[in-house]
């Protein structure tokens, strides 16, 4: 069943220095001895023409100022950095930093089917969430790719990138509320002349998650340099890595999962100076089995295997509260999830720009994007013991309908049941379709004695989300 819902931004940005004009002149003069490795600060730099001071643009503060001045923690990674990486896609090597370890991606599990949030790159600093990190490129605003208006940075031009600007510090004064974790900002090429061209390939070390990706940019400079145009396209397809059903045995051999759980002790219960919790591995639940167990009454403790079997349910040792350790285990659901979803994007951009003169310049770009993902949720629908079933139910087996009859004076048995018998190939596959123009001019011209900047754009983005959930009883 399709599920479908579009966001669209619709964006003008007019940033000028009325306010600030003598701050980047100040800030020129005070810092101009300050050490300018581009490896060390991030620079945009163009000299002025009689003291050979650079105007640097500061993610952090928006303020021209070298990046050791900057007010907020920045992180700067550069292309080479990211090339080093060697990654698929670009957001996989970003949340390698410590700042962004809570960011969402192919790998994040969620219960939800039509949110839309699978498969979704999206980066959070600090751990605040998504909707607290504002996502740019070249310092613009990206329309959002779910309802919540969180970027999928998949959808990004990667292959352009000249450098990430990570602000871990907050930076709602200068750029909103959604900036209370930060600001992560990909800055690109514009000026980029020549031809270059990525191939890679990888997979995992159990020979799953096998991807590929393909990249190429193109630009060059007519008219003296006056005229500029860019174009790139990339196309990524991972995988991903299956679910493996029930039980403990993880994706094509993998032994790490453990089945952890919490054990509660009852305050009756509780010894003197023990704890009431207990993390324990291999945790069975004793309320329900993979096809069914019977969890009241003098038949409980009989489980159902394929097709009905009964047979005595192994509980395992050390019960406490609903878990014990050990035993069955074939109905755990929790490894039962897709440990990578399987995903492919495909990516094309272009940038046109006019020099008006050496300091002022008008461009369009255009960005078209498409991500498909698919994720397997987890198998089954467990149901904890409290279903009731009749004595005279006619798929019981012979026995447990005789024993049913002897021992449940209301005629009504409990089971609980990981539902194995739904189907296990359960699918979500949410495909999101971006469509960004901008039209924009920058620049600096002296008026009046003073150096005046100029930042202006107008965006219009739309992203449109189609989810199809695919075996679903």
């Amino acid at each position: 069943m399709p599920t479908q819902f579009r966001h669209t931004l619709i964006h003008l940005a007019v940033a000028g220095a009325c306010a600030v004009l003598s701050m980047p002149g100040q800030a020129q003069e005070a810092t101009a001895a300050a050490p300018s490795d581009p490896a060390a600060a991030p620079t945009a730099a163009t000299a002025t023409d009689a003291g050979g001071v650079s105007t640097v643009l500061v993610s952090g503060s928006r303020i021209a100022a070298r990046g050791f001045s900057q007010p907020t923690p920045t992180t700067t990674l550069t292309a080479d950095d990211l090339a080093k990486a060697a990654k698929p896609n670009l957001f996989e090597t970003l949340i390698e930093l410590p700042a962004l370890q809570g960011s969402t991606g192919r790998t994040t599990f969620t219960y939800s089917t039509s949110s839309g949030v699978q498969g979704l790159s999206s980066l959070s600093l600090r751990g605040l969430g998504t909707i607290r990190t504002l996502t740019l490129l070249d310092g613009q605003r990206v329309v959002g790719a779910n309802v919540t208006g969180v970027t999928d940075v998949s959808q990004f031009p990667q292959l352009l990138v000249k450098r990430v600007d990570v602000v871990t510090g907050g930076a709602s004064a200068s750029y909103g509320s959604d900036a209370v974790g930060g600001v992560v900002n990909f800055i690109t090429d514009k000026k980029f002349n020549g031809f270059k061209f990525n191939a890679e390939g990888g997979m995992t070390t159990y020979h799953d998650d096998k991807n590929g990706t393909l990249q190429a940019a193109w630009g060059r400079g007519f008219a003296n340099d006056r005229l500029h145009v860019e174009v790139s396209g990339e196309f990524t397809k991972e995988n991903g890595i299956d679910s493996p059903g029930f039980g403990e045995v993880g994706a094509n051999g993998r032994s790490w999962y453990m089945n952890p759980a919490l054990q509660e002790t009852t305050k009756a219960m509780q010894a003197a100076g023990a704890p009431r919790y207990k993390s324990i591995q291999h945790a069975q639940h004793v309320q329900y089995a993979k096809y069914g167990l019977i969890t009241d009454g003098p038949l409980k403790g009989t489980a159902f295997g394929p097709g009905g079997t009964p047979y005595p349910f192994q509980y395992g040792t050390g019960c406490v509260g609903n878990f014990c350790i050990g035993g069955d285990l074939s109905g755990s659901v929790g490894a039962g999830t897709n440990l990578a979803m399987n995903f492919k994007r495909e990516v094309a951009y272009g940038r046109v720009s006019w020099d008006l003169d050496a300091d002022n310049e008008i461009y369009v770009t255009g960005n078209w994007a498409q991500v498909t993902s698919v994720f397997s949720p987890n198998p089954g629908a467990a149901k904890q013991g409290n279903l009731g079933i009749k004595c005279d139910n006619a798929y019981l087996p012979a026995s447990v309908a005789a024993g049913c009859a002897a021992g449940y004076p209301s005629g009504v048995m409990q089971v609980g049941t990981a539902n194995a018998e739904f189907p296990v190939n359960l699918t979500v596959h949410p495909t999101r379709t971006q469509r960004r123009f901008v039209v924009g001019a920058d620049g600096r011209f002296n008026l009046f004695g003073k150096d005046w900047s100029y930042d202006a754009y107008a965006e219009h983005g739309e992203n449109t989300t189609v989810i199809h959930v695919q075996d679903i009883t």
